[in-house]
């Protein structure tokens, strides 16, 4: 091989690595804020959801229904509250890396595409278009925790809505000669095992 050629095929690999460097970038930031929020949305829900547990058995020994179904709701508004701040933090690494120049549109498309909804234009530079797909990755797996953690609140609220209308329900019960197990309380069990 002469130099020449040696020359060329290393101009060639040269061109080929920096022509592949926005895609590492897209991958690293993408991978890195994608992991940290879903760290961030697991470690909030689960305090949500420990909270809401805590409180609404504790309620329901107090047999103080309607504070269980605040907590619900309340424990909901939170978890809406977490997926603001993921896409918060997406609009903020967006306008900390320079690919967006106003927070308005920083925060409409990051929760644009978060919420995968798409209803803003790709306003991303042409080298930084993967960082979309990681949004949308984040939020599709962030709102399906979410939901996770709401259906798992949803048998306590069954319960404290059973138990404060359950003269009614046995009522009718009675009347149409039905049994409903469902008013007997979940079970969670806290110990610990070997």
């Amino acid at each position: 091989m002469q130099p020449k050629d040696i020359a060329t095929v290393t101009l060639v690999d040269a061109q080929q690595i920096i022509q592949t460097v926005p895609l590492w970038q897209n991958l690293a930031v993408g991978a890195v804020a994608l992991f940290v929020l879903l760290w961030i949305n697991v470690f909030f829900q689960r305090r949500i959801s420990l909270n809401f547990e805590i409180n609404a058995r504790v309620n329901l020994s107090r047999k103080r229904y309607n504070r269980v179904f605040l907590n619900y709701f309340t424990s909901i508004i939170y978890l809406i509250l977490v997926q603001c701040l993921a896409i918060a933090l997406w609009a903020l690494i967006l306008r900390v890396l320079g690919l967006v120049m106003s927070p308005l549109d920083a925060l409409l498309f990051a929760g644009s595409c978060y919420t995968t909804i798409g209803i803003v234009s790709d306003i991303m530079p042409d080298t930084w278009k993967l960082l979309a797909v990681f949004i949308a990755l984040s939020g599709l797996f962030s709102v399906a925790l979410s939901t996770a953690v709401m259906l798992n609140m949803s048998p306590l609220f069954r319960f404290a809505w059973l138990k404060k209308h359950s003269k009614k329900i046995q009522q009718i019960l009675k009347k149409k000669k039905l049994d409903l197990p469902e008013l007997i309380a979940p079970r969670v069990d806290f110990t610990e095992t070997d």
